[in-house]
């Protein structure tokens, strides 16, 4: 009696709690939200890329900076005063106002506007990067989130067989046709399942709070809608995903990389070039009273210092990037024959799962169940026909999870976009 009394207290205060939870939920009007909006409204609202766009327009700026021509200078020299005899106070002086233009040779100039433009194209190149890795996260928070809500969708279900069971079983138990003790079962299989469902509900709650932050958003109530779940994406082909490596972002990353070094080259080989210093001015001769015109030239001669180390070094780096892209390559085509065949296993798992598993399972459960009814099975029967039915209905969802986990993690690598 004191068993029945506490399980009895148990399923009413589970019942309670699931109450309280579904009255929070209600409180919070429900927004669906399709993997495109979820998508879009990311790059809308994402900080780090809105961040990132004031680096480009940084960058931007520096390449205006180094297109500037240098400046002219303007000098002021006094000569021969303040001595003795002739040369005492200043009736002896000269003055002489002089201009200097620097003027680069070499390309320098065209050198350092050509190397800010590599820079900026490999800062947008990064920016792609983040933008899909930006993406890839709203999709992976967008189908965890959906395969929560349609477990809690499957936990429900369970939860009304569980109910139906237990109103059957206690009727029989009323009229002396069944012990007592396949109630208490029933009931403990009815409040467990419950406790399940609280426990989705908050892996439903995290799960709402993880896409709401990623797309910038507060306190939402998300409801994933897609028809990806029940029209099962077909897979692209191997050739698909491997095809075309150089455009793949990563190694178009490093390509940029390799542009900016040869940019970077130019610039230091132009360095070996002398600038031409130009000089003009008048001369005034206190003592004479008149004026005359002054005018030069000057320009290092390259003897010592001829750039030779920073050539050099540059030339090196060069050729380092040639063996970085070969291991990126290779890191590329490695993590993609992994995702493909963990892409196809789940495929295929999945396609095994719904056209075989799941009919035969559902039909083994509604058989049992009336078998139980009409007392032709025993109630052990019919709880290892529903653990078989649930566990291969969560299988399913999790194989399908897998396989879009893996394209999603394809579609990072490559930059192509496989599900819309």
């Amino acid at each position: 009696m004191k068993l029945k009394l506490f399980f009895l207290l148990l399923f009413c205060s589970s019942v309670i709690i699931t109450a309280q939870q579904d009255e929070d939920t209600i409180k919070v009007k429900e927004e669906e939200i399709t993997l495109q909006a979820a998508v879009q409204t990311a790059l809308s609202n994402n900080p780090n890329l809105k961040a990132f766009v004031f680096e480009i327009s940084s960058l931007e700026k520096i390449k205006t900076q180094a297109g500037l021509i240098p400046n002219p200078e303007v000098g002021f020299e006094v000569e021969d005063f303040l001595g003795r005899k002739e040369l005492s106070g200043i009736k002896g002086s000269q003055f002489t106002f002089t201009g200097r233009q620097l003027f680069e040779l070499g390309g320098k100039r065209s050198s350092r506007v050509s190397l800010s433009d590599k820079v900026i194209n490999s800062a947008e190149s990064n920016y792609e990067l983040i933008k899909l890795d930006v993406i890839a996260q709203i999709k992976s928070a967008f189908f965890g989130l959906y395969q929560i809500h349609h477990q809690i969708k499957l936990q429900l279900q369970f939860i009304q067989i569980n109910e139906v069971i237990l109103e059957t079983i206690s009727g029989r138990v009323k009229a002396g046709r069944t012990s007592p003790a396949e109630e208490s079962k029933v009931k403990v299989a009815l409040i467990k399942s419950q406790i399940e469902l609280q426990r989705l509900q908050r892996s439903y709650l995290s799960a709402q709070t993880k896409l709401n932050s990623l797309i910038g958003t507060t306190g939402k109530n998300l409801i994933p809608s897609t028809d990806l779940f029940e029209n099962l994406f077909t897979p692209p082909t191997r050739q698909d995903i491997l095809e075309d490596l150089e455009n793949i972002p990563s190694i178009r990353n490093l390509i940029n990389e390799t542009s900016i070094r040869k940019a970077q080259l130019k610039l230091e080989e132009s360095q070996a070039v002398p600038d031409l210093t130009v000089s003009g001015g008048v001369r005034y001769l206190n003592e004479l009273e008149t004026n005359s015109f002054v005018a030069g030239l000057s320009i290092p001669l390259p003897i010592f210092n001829r750039n030779q180390g920073n050539i050099q070094s540059a030339e090196v780096r060069i050729k380092q990037m040639d063996e970085i892209i070969r291991a990126q390559k290779l890191s590329v085509i490695s993590s993609l024959n992994a995702s493909f065949n963990n892409l196809i296993s789940a495929y295929n798992n999945a396609t095994q799962l719904r056209e075989n598993v799941l009919p035969e399972s559902e039909k083994a459960y509604e058989i049992t169940k009336q078998g139980y009814l009409q007392g032709r099975f025993a109630f052990i029967d019919l709880l290892d026909a529903q653990r078989t039915l649930f566990e291969t209905q969560t299988q399913y969802l999790l194989e399908l999870s897998g396989y879009y986990n893996s394209l999603i993690e394809i579609e990072n690598i490559t930059g192509k976009s496989f599900l819309k």
